[in-house]
Order: structure tokens, then sequence, then C-alpha cells
């Protein structure tokens, strides 16, 4: 990644350019590294390019050592994030976003984008809001089993998949995977399913588990790549039984059976019917 950026740059030194960052990753849970996120804004730096980092699943870090890049780029690095991912509040859309002092003129550009937009936040949205950002040790404990919880289930899934053939990056955080079924590429073709699309509305028609192509976010339709979200269950439910278990490690099959079984069940149909065919 720095190297690519740096041989783009290289072309043209002097445009202007905005590189958008998303980490954790939606779609693949993949995440940057420090060293890599160093080199970013050393390239960065040198051409003077302006960063917007998407951060909204950092909270959601397996390891919940999310690093920001405004850490190594704090003068040329907006950071973007929200409310709905990390909090697990879904239909509360309350997005923020963070300038450097350099970066004012676009602050107040955004505002009157924004004013002829939007008019206001709801009540709720910002009372919510207000406790969710003010911290504290029930939100980290909070996060702390929100991790634990989306961590044990992506990396279950991962073994599922990876069992029955498919490639898929292992999920650093988040609640995403991206598998790839290009292996099953020539068995697909003699179902008359050649892309991503018409692989997930099979799908969708044959066992009534929904997942998004990989076309949706940029990838080539013939690539056979999805967006698989593993979020379908009961949150609050979930968070409660982890309470009664040690907080050291994750949280076994018994447990994702018992409380996760939606998404079990998702997956398992899923590989049948790609390994069946």
């Amino acid at each position: 990644m720095p190297e690519e950026l740096e041989k783009l740059c290289q072309e043209d030194p002097y445009r202007p350019r905005l590189l958008i960052l998303n980490y954790p990753s939606n779609p693949t849970g993949a995440t940057y590294s420090d060293k890599q996120l160093q080199e970013l804004a050393s390239v960065a730096r040198r051409y003077k390019v302006l960063l917007l980092s998407d951060e909204i699943y950092g909270e959601l870090n397996f390891d919940g050592n999310h690093h920001s890049m405004a850490s190594f780029y704090p003068e040329g690095t907006i950071i973007s994030g929200g409310l709905s991912k990390w909090c697990g509040a879904g239909g509360w859309r309350l997005g923020t976003f963070v300038f450097p002092k350099s970066l004012q003129r676009l602050v107040n550009g955004m505002a009157v984008v924004a004013s002829e937009t939007f008019t206001s936040t709801s009540a709720p949205i910002q009372y919510a809001a207000v406790r969710a950002f003010n911290g504290g040790a029930e939100i980290e404990h909070y996060l702390c089993q929100s991790r634990r919880i989306v961590r044990s289930l992506g990396l279950h899934l991962t073994k599922i998949l990876r069992h029955a053939g498919t490639d898929v990056t292992l999920p650093m955080g988040g609640f995403y995977l991206f598998p790839d079924f290009s292996k099953w590429q020539n068995k697909l073709a003699e179902r008359n399913i050649h892309t991503s699309p018409e692989l997930c509305e099979a799908l969708l028609q044959e066992t009534g588990v929904a997942i998004l192509p990989g076309t949706e976010f940029g990838r080539p339709a013939e690539e056979l790549t999805t967006r698989l979200a593993y979020v379908d269950f009961d949150g609050a439910k979930a968070l409660q039984a982890a309470e009664k278990i040690s907080e050291n490690g994750d949280l076994d099959t018994k447990f994702l059976e018992t409380y996760c079984g939606n998404v079990l069940d998702g997956v398992n149909r899923l590989c049948n019917w790609i390994t069946e065919k």
C-alpha cells in the first residue's frame, strides 16, 4: 500500500489527492499495523496527501489496540466515525468528523453542505451519543465483551469456511468476512452461475442465506467474492451470557451455537450448498 501510493504520487507530485482508509475494514475485517500506518503517513506527508481515515470500527479491533492514523499524520488526517457500529446502535445514525486545525477551511465547507442536507440529530440520539462518547468503566467493559463475542464468532466462522475450501482473510476487527468462492467457479458455471451477484441470488433463493456480492465493494463480478455480516443474533442475551464466563480467552463453540445460532446455521448452509453443487 505505501509503495502503491508512492508510485501514484510520483506521476504528478503536486496534484491534490485524497486517500480514504477504512480499518478495521468493511468488508474484510482486516486492519493496518502501526508499521504500515507509519509508512503510509511518511508518503502522505511527503506529497501532502490528505487522508480521510474511516475508523468507525476502530473500537471493535479484536485486541482492543486500534491506533488512529492521526497519531502518525495529525496535520493531514480527517477521522470519520460514528455511533452505530462500535456501540451496537445500528439505527442511531450519528456520524462524526474530526479535523486538524490546519484544515479549518474544510470544516467550514462541510458545515455549509450539511446545513443544506439535514437539520439536526434527534434528541434521543444526542443523549445516547453524549453517554457513549463520555466513555468510562461501564462503556469499556461493554466494549471488552463485545470484542470478545465478535472475535470468537469471526474466527470460528473463518475456520468453518476455510475447512470447506473457501478462501477468506482472517478478520482482525469489526464483524464482516469477505469469502472468495473462485475455487468453485467451474462447478458454479455448470449451474449457470458466473458472477458474484448471480451467486448471491442463487444462494438466497435456494438456502435463504443473504450475503452481498463483491461487486458492491468494487470487485469484478467474475471474481466470485462476497461480503458476509455476522451479526444476526441477540446481542443483549449474548452479552449477558458472556458476563458469566471468565473474560480470559475466546468463547467456545457451545456458547456460539447457543447465542449466535442463526449465524452458524447460515454459514453451515452456505458451505453445504457450495460444496454439494
